[in-house]
């Protein structure tokens, strides 16, 4: 059976920013939401999840759902990261999921406040930066983190991100850009490849992510319609146990294909050996 470690919910595609490095924003929900309870049944029964990350779009314009989910799982060692662009995670958010095994990482590509509206689309800067301040002097240092995508348009800037992370006494990570599956207009750093050997697996998000969409479909990762033949989601927990989903003979199949993939998106997180 599929026994993964590390679980993705994409609880919505909306946004409430124009970000330049992707088009989500420019999307609204298809479907139907999946029902809170049944996202919650679906991560309790799966004995292996050490990790669930719950991401979006902008994931804190559905608030309720998170508290849902995170008092859900509560009694589980699972450990909650939270990935969000500051501007809606206010004082009543960070004090109501503080008491949770949480981790929040807010997403800070330059200190410039005028490069900051080419980034966002927005003027939302100091809105951002006073959420963020509030949190860093909330929680605790690991429970939150700040993160940086790396393109050429960005490079410019990571050194100041990562100085304020610093005085400030979090973490901080840099993500490389990606045009694939985003379709935004930022310029991939043309260096930062993968290259692992042939004989060595090729994907290591493979036998270990699981991603969820808003909807209820189920997939190894949010780029496994790129590989061949596994276009199709792995089930859907709208009408599927989760354990069902996971036996599948095409669950197996598609995790023997991400082992061998050697798509771009390997640069990114959420596939890394460790």
């Amino acid at each position: 059976m599929y026994s993964p470690t590390h679980l993705y919910y994409m609880n919505t595609i909306q946004c409430n920013q124009r970000c330049t490095k992707c088009s989500h924003w420019k999307y609204k929900d298809q479907a139907n939401r999946l029902p809170t309870a049944k996202i919650v049944k679906g991560i309790l029964s799966i004995p292996t999840a050490k990790e669930l990350c719950i991401v979006g779009g902008e994931p804190l314009l559905f608030k309720e759902e998170i508290y849902e989910i995170l008092e859900g799982i509560s009694g589980t060692k699972i450990r909650t990261i939270i990935i969000t662009n500051g501007v809606p995670m206010d004082r009543s958010f960070i004090n109501e999921i503080a008491k949770y095994n949480i981790h929040v990482v807010v997403s800070i590509d330059t200190m410039d406040k005028d490069f900051w509206k080419f980034v966002r689309g927005a003027n939302s800067y100091d809105k951002a930066f006073k959420n963020l301040e509030y949190a860093i002097g909330y929680l605790a240092r690991p429970q939150i983190s700040i993160q940086s995508v790396l393109s050429k348009e960005t490079e410019p800037h990571m050194k100041a991100v990562g100085e304020y992370a610093k005085e400030k006494g979090i973490y901080h990570s840099i993500q490389d850009y990606i045009s694939e599956g985003f379709e935004g207009h930022w310029t991939p750093m043309e260096t930062k490849n993968a290259y692992l050997p042939d004989t060595e697996q090729q994907c290591y998000a493979a036998d270990r992510n699981l991603s969820i969409v808003q909807n209820g479909d189920v997939f190894t990762c949010f780029q496994q319609n790129w590989i061949k033949d596994c276009k199709q989601a792995l089930g859907n927990l709208n009408s599927e146990d989760m354990i069902d989903i996971l036996s599948s003979d095409y669950a197996k199949k598609v995790s023997a294909k991400m082992r061998i993939c050697n798509l771009p998106c390997k640069v990114l997180k959420c596939n890394t050996k460790n």
